[in-house]
């Protein structure tokens, strides 16, 4: 039960010195009480304050946010790609940095689950102290008390025969008495130790304090893990440029942003009284600890300052005393009484005596060593150290990475609203899609086509002029002829399957037909196309084959288009 190689001596880790100095205000923003007192509604208001201003950045934090995509949700604008992979890298990049601070904030949080269990084993050091107290205080009590009856009552029975030497029966009656008074003490002091400490079960608290803890743990894990999801699958998102996955992420980077900050503010308001906790943590524990015990026992066990006499101790003190007092009467019984008297029950009795005599001594040696403060102090002090120095070094590192990663899901949000808004094109073989945000049509995933430019008179071409627009653009459209086994094996494939699709076109038509006014009017303000340089070489080979032939290019390959 020696606190060998444990040092008794406590000083406030400087973080805690640091913390303890924030200034404490209320609401008029004056100074109050630095000191730890949780029942205090005064100081609850300080931490209160203390934590909104974490609290007071999310709501200013959302603001911006709302402004932003109010801004930017009906912005259609088409954005170069360059534009897009830059806000790709920028996000990819601010989602490896996010997952770094996820990291910190789980090393954190393992790092302040070992600072606990720390704690918790130095706090089942002390409830076996106190199991020992009561343990060895009901033995003195069994002892002194209820097994001690019937051999003083045997006792005191042989003592009753009648005897020559009247001056050696007073002195053994004196002894007798003296035994019986001084058991009595003995037992009064036992009951005295045990009582006090027989409500306080420091073995259920230590469990509800790891059941706590263990939650706490796995809690605090998943909360990290989820943000680090979030982080991993932005990168995947952002490499796969996927706008659905976009979306969807930069919904919970906004939630992993508000579940940040409001954990950094329970942080901050946990870490700032812990802090003020660790200044003095045997005043804390004695005065606001659910310990139902006398404060001053308290206060003296776990600081042992030995100002004035303990309650503990002096009951320890009486109870030696009265075991001494009955060692002696007992001595003096088991000298006289067995030349004076022939009782067959004496000996068992005076043997059952000095058998719970001895019994009551060994307890008391356990309870001197279970009783002394400096064993108490080093198992306390070994708590506060792991508590205030290790468990609050973790809990401000959780608050650092919890801040940091607020700030970078913020800026997540903002980079990701960005990029999903305005990826609204798609190319050849990607997975992007082509509909706007809020885009004006019939379903949300239709696809929208550029929307030309205004018309002068605000009515757009007629059903025929778009006809005869869509059978320019096929005449202008290059047709590569397939030749040889190519077009064979093409024909034997398609043939028969194409027969049950075969559409009615009607007969190709000898002469162009002329573009009417309309068609005219719409295709002068539509912006020319530059062909391909594979389709602009293919029109200057038609075109030199039209001079050798003296055939017009608008007479080949022309026919009226029926349906849209």
């Amino acid at each position: 039960m020696g606190s060998a190689g444990v040092s008794d001596e406590y000083s406030p880790p400087r973080l805690s010195r640091l913390l303890h100095a924030l200034p404490h205000v209320n609401v008029t923003l004056h100074r109050v009480n630095d000191t730890f007192a949780p029942n205090s509604p005064i100081y609850l208001e300080s931490l209160g304050i203390l934590g909104s201003i974490p609290g007071a950045w999310l709501i200013l934090t959302l603001t911006v946010l709302l402004i932003y995509l109010l801004t930017r949700c009906c912005d259609r604008k088409q954005r170069p790609p360059r534009s897009i992979t830059a806000l790709k890298i920028t996000l990819m990049i601010l989602s490896v940095v996010c997952c770094g601070a996820i990291g910190v904030g789980l090393f954190g949080n393992d790092d302040l689950h070992n600072a606990v269990l720390q704690s918790i084993q130095a706090g089942n050091q002390l409830a076996g102290l106190v199991n020992t107290v009561k343990n060895q205080s009901s033995i003195l009590e069994e002892a002194m008390g209820s097994r001690a009856r019937a051999p003083l009552a045997r006792l005191a029975d042989a003592l009753d025969a009648p005897v020559a030497n009247q001056t050696a029966l007073g002195t053994l009656l004196r002894a007798l008495s003296a035994l019986r008074n001084n058991a009595s003490a003995a037992a009064s002091a036992a009951d005295n130790l045990r009582r006090p400490l027989a409500a306080l079960n420091l073995d259920a608290v230590m469990k509800r304090a790891w059941v706590w803890e263990a939650a706490r743990w796995a809690g605090g894990m998943a909360g990290w893990c989820c943000g680090g999801a979030v982080c991993v699958a932005l990168l995947a998102a952002a490499a796969r440029r996927s706008r659905r996955a976009l979306l969807l992420l930069c919904v919970c980077a906004l939630g992993a942003l508000v579940a940040c900050w409001a954990a950094g503010a329970l942080l901050t308001a946990g870490a700032v009284a812990a802090a003020d906790a660790c200044q003095e943590p045997a005043r804390a524990i004695a005065h606001y600890a659910p310990h139902h015990l006398p404060v001053d026992m308290v206060y003296y066990y776990l600081s042992c300052k030995v100002s004035r006499e303990n309650v503990l101790t002096a009951e320890l003190r009486n109870a030696q005393r009265a075991v001494v007092a009955v060692r002696q009467a007992l001595a003096v019984l088991s000298r006289g009484a067995p030349q004076m008297f022939t009782d067959p029950v004496l000996q068992p009795a005076l043997g059952a005596l000095g058998a719970g005599t001895g019994e009551a001594e060994r307890a008391l040696v356990s309870l001197s060593g279970a009783l002394e403060c400096r064993t108490a102090r080093a198992y306390f002090v070994a708590a506060a150290r792991a508590a205030c120095d290790g468990g609050l070094q973790a809990l401000s590192l959780q608050l650092l990475a919890a801040i940091a990663a607020g700030f970078l899901f913020t800026a997540i949000v903002l980079v990701d609203s960005h990029a999903w808004i305005y990826i609204n094109t798609k190319r050849s073989g990607g997975g992007e899609e082509q509909a706007p945000f809020l885009s004006s049509g019939s379903s949300a995933g239709s696809r929208s086509l550029p929307r030309p430019a205004p018309f002068p008179n605000g009515k757009p071409p007629s059903y025929s002029a778009a006809v005869q627009l869509m059978d320019l653009a096929d005449r202008e459209r290059p047709r590569w002829p397939a030749r040889g086994g190519r077009a064979c094996r093409a024909a034997r494939r398609w043939g028969e399957r194409a027969a049950g699709y075969a559409t009615v076109r009607p007969a190709r038509r000898t002469e162009p037909q002329p573009l009417s006014a309309a068609a005219l009017e719409y295709r002068s303000l539509q912006r020319p196309r530059r062909a391909p340089p594979a389709a602009a070489a293919h029109r200057r080979r038609n075109d030199r084959n039209d001079r050798h032939t003296h055939e017009p290019r608008d007479q080949r390959d022309l026919y009226a288009v029926t349906e849209l």
